[in-house]
């Protein structure tokens, strides 16, 4: 009697350890193309007009491995490993990374949040993202982005070395912070990486907030840190910037009532001793540039048929640029349009149409700026840089998950 007894009692505490071992591990991904057309690409010193097979029109191509374990007492072990990369011809995206959209792993309480640490993306693409066009909660689109991406809205850059805190969410509220290490000796804050934000989603309303700073030493740049920029010689850059230090605050509204949902964001970017830009503009330590972005958007979106949605957005970018040799105040309009249709639960149809306009500039004349194009003309994610200050773009391609 004994002995049934003993092997019962081992038989209900394997089965509770089986229990709190539950665990699954999930292929995902995500594949857009299409055929775009610009009437303005700027070649050498004209513009060009350009009928594409593009990449990600609408969302940047994936596939990702996403996996948890139930450790049991609300607590969970989880980790992401995503990849990015170009579906026209197979390539790495994120400079070659093999996971370089997400690669991370932490542990998930119920009661106490989730903290993980690795390759990870910084609050302003997390969240702030999620109510401008460029993303709108996943039905936005990449055709929209804010001018050079600034603000981050399409995640251009990841932080690396990063430890990540994801609060519970409390009544709808959710707060959060992140730290990039330098990883270097002697270095702790060349290239170094902090960022905070705060979600509320509740009923018809989402708001955000976001802030985050990217610290460089631009003469002695670092390549392991939590950014890797433009022009730290790594060949593995995927920052648009390179700057002594980076500040980029944000926070928008989103709005649902019925089919339709508006709403608005505002962003601000700070670059203090800029020596590297998209399209690969460059300056000297000592020509560095302060360099300012700020953007106003308004967007909505409107759910014609349960299929059929439709979508608009105007954005305005104020400018400055100011080094010791030139200075100037550009200013970018963007209207965009959208219209997308869903096929099935995975597979949508769409159709885009950007046209933006720039209004002042630098003049690529002067001293020192014959390779900062993107200050000169207009331009788009889609597009590239124009060779005159309007550029419109329109396409239309497929979307499917998995």
């Amino acid at each position: 009697m004994k002995q049934k007894v003993i092997f019962a009692a081992t038989l209900a505490a394997l089965g509770a350890t089986a229990a709190h071992a539950q665990s699954s591990v999930t292929l995902y991904g995500l594949l857009d193309a299409g055929i775009s057309y610009t009437n303005n690409t700027r070649v050498g010193t004209t513009g060009h007009s350009n009928v594409a097979l593009s990449n990600a029109m609408m969302q940047s191509n994936r596939w990702g491995l996403r996996g948890s374990e139930d450790l049991g007492g609300g607590l969970k072990a989880l980790f992401v490993l995503e990849n990015g990369f170009t579906l026209s011809n197979g390539k790495l995206g994120q400079g070659g990374r093999e996971f370089g959209r997400a690669a991370y792993v932490g542990v998930s309480s119920n009661d106490l949040g989730t903290l993980t640490v690795g390759r990870q993306n910084e609050f302003m693409y997390d969240w702030v993202s999620r109510v401008s066009m460029e993303n709108f909660n996943g039905a936005g689109g990449n055709t929209f982005a804010h001018v050079m991406d600034n603000d981050n809205m399409l995640g251009t850059f990841r932080v690396n070395n990063a430890v990540k805190y994801q609060s519970p969410n409390y009544y709808g509220l959710t707060v959060g912070g992140l730290f990039g290490f330098s990883n270097q000796a002697g270095g702790f804050g060349n290239n170094r990486a902090y960022s905070f934000g705060a979600l509320y989603n509740n009923g018809p309303i989402l708001a955000t907030l976001g802030y985050t700073q990217l610290n460089n030493n631009i003469n002695s740049l670092n390549s392991s840190g939590a950014v890797d920029n433009s022009a730290n010689g790594s060949g593995t850059g995927d920052q648009n910037f390179t700057a002594g230090r980076q500040r980029t605050f944000g926070g928008g509204l989103n709005y649902t009532f019925g089919p339709a949902k508006v709403g608005f964001v505002i962003t601000d970017t700070k670059l203090n001793n800029a020596t590297a830009f998209p399209g690969g503009g460059t300056l000297t330590a000592a020509n560095s540039a302060y360099v300012h972005f700020t953007n106003y958007e308004v967007n909505a979106h409107y759910s014609l048929t349960p299929a059929l949605t439709l979508g608009a957005a105007y954005t305005f970018t104020d400018g400055k640029f100011d080094n010791p040799q030139n200075s100037a105040s550009p200013k970018w309009s963007q209207v965009s349009l959208l219209s997308d249709y869903t096929v099935s639960k995975r597979t949508d149809l769409y159709a885009v149409a950007n046209w933006s306009h720039l209004n002042g500039g630098l003049n690529l004349a002067a001293p020192g700026n014959s390779s900062l194009t993107a200050f000169a003309g207009a331009s788009s994610y889609i597009g590239g840089i124009a060779a005159t200050k309007n550029q419109v773009v329109v396409g239309a391609g497929i979307r499917t998950r998995f």
